[in-house]
């Protein structure tokens, strides 16, 4: 007979053995994951081989036979990323040839109507090219440009009327009795635009208070600015476009600035930003974008120091400009001329300065007038 127990004793609970093991594994899992992320910073990857190299032996190398060595001592070295000053004198020459003289007479902005035109055409006697001022200063366009920057600020003018298009192109073509085509070339200013100016705020200089510099010549626009280089290079296209066979750039020029004063620009720059590369930039940028163009591209000069050479205070440099542009204008007189024709013999200008040197005079024409380029323009005299 079974012996009966006096005592109750409780049920035993079942131990899970599984969970003792199970804590080790994920521990050990962590302290791998921690070693993973935790010694990414020492490892040193080589073309044959990743490795760990803890602090510890952060001063030794493995060697050709696989053996850990000391490490030789290194030298210290400071890096500085340092950019270069644009060097304009080895842009190569890219105009030159296949010019002729032009004898022209310029048509202001206020003229362009169809009995001035006439007029003007009718005076060309030894004459072979009109210059009409297709853009003047004041930044209103004498046409209806479709180009992006016209039309976001309302720069666009009136369209020329049927009977002007008819006259430049019977001009252009030549008239009956053997009269010979008149050249046709349009001057636009560039960065003298006060209607530009006045509605965009992101083409003009700035002055330390941050308002649109100006000075006794008026508004001035930034020349380092992308939106004015593509809006010059859009009315340029334009007007080859309706005919013209020339386009000559003016005040493509940076404020002479008094001492003391400076400016702010409308872009950040890698290299120190200056008049010079301001200008001569905009001028490559320009002549860069415009290299297939249909006609011929000119630019103007504003200071005997920028005709024969760099001139620091506007920017511009003659001799980088005659490599760029088909010719160069420069406002001077008719006695002066063959001075600046001398100070320019010499120069490593391509082809012939008869042909590539304008001239702009007032009244009075230098001599041998059919044998040179120039451009006459008319002033009331006192």
């Amino acid at each position: 007979m079974a012996r009966t127990s006096e005592y109750y004793r409780g049920k035993r609970k079942k131990r899970n053995r599984i969970l003792i093991p199970a804590a080790i594994l994920l521990g050990l899992l962590s302290v791998v994951v921690v070693l993973f992320y935790g010694m990414q910073k020492y490892a040193v990857i080589t073309k044959d081989a990743v490795r760990i190299v803890p602090p510890i032996l952060e001063n030794t190398v493995v060697d050709e036979s696989g053996e850990i060595v000391e490490r030789p001592p290194l030298e210290t070295t400071t890096a500085e990323i340092v950019y270069d000053v644009p060097d304009y004198s080895e842009v190569e020459a890219r105009t030159g040839s296949g010019l002729q003289p032009l004898r022209a007479i310029f048509v202001k902005a206020d003229d362009m109507y169809p009995e001035k035109i006439e007029e003007y055409a009718a005076r060309l006697n030894v004459g072979n090219a009109l210059v009409l001022e297709m853009k003047p200063r004041s930044g209103a366009l004498k046409w209806d440009s479709k180009t992006w920057s016209a039309t976001a600020f309302s720069l666009a003018g009136d369209p020329l009327s049927g009977e002007m298009q008819a006259i430049l192109a019977r001009l252009k073509q030549g008239e009956e009795g053997g009269k010979a085509p008149v050249y046709l070339v349009a001057q636009i200013s560039i960065c003298r635009d006060e209607l530009y100016g006045s509605r965009s705020t992101t083409v003009t200089l700035r002055n330390d208070a941050g308002f649109n510099y100006m000075d006794e010549d008026g508004l001035w626009l930034d020349a380092y600015s992308l939106e004015l280089r593509n809006y010059t290079v859009g009315l340029v296209k334009e007007l080859y476009g309706m005919g013209f066979d020339e386009v000559v750039l003016a005040d493509v020029a940076h404020p002479v600035l008094p001492e003391g004063t400076t400016v702010q620009y409308c872009r950040r720059m890698s290299t120190p930003a200056s008049a010079t590369n301001a200008v001569c930039g905009f001028a490559l940028s320009v002549a860069d974008e415009l290299k297939d163009r249909e006609g011929k591209l000119s630019i103007y000069v504003d200071s005997q120091t920028a005709l024969v050479g760099h001139d620091s205070e506007n920017g511009q440099d003659g001799m980088l400009f005659f490599k760029l542009f088909d010719r160069v204008y420069f406002e001077t007189d008719r006695y002066a001329y063959n001075f600046n024709l001398a100070d320019l013999q010499g120069k490593p200008i391509v082809g012939s300065l008869s042909e590539r040197f304008v001239p702009v005079v007032y009244n009075y024409l230098p001599d041998n007038p059919d044998k040179i380029s120039w451009v006459l323009i008319d002033t009331e005299t006192h």
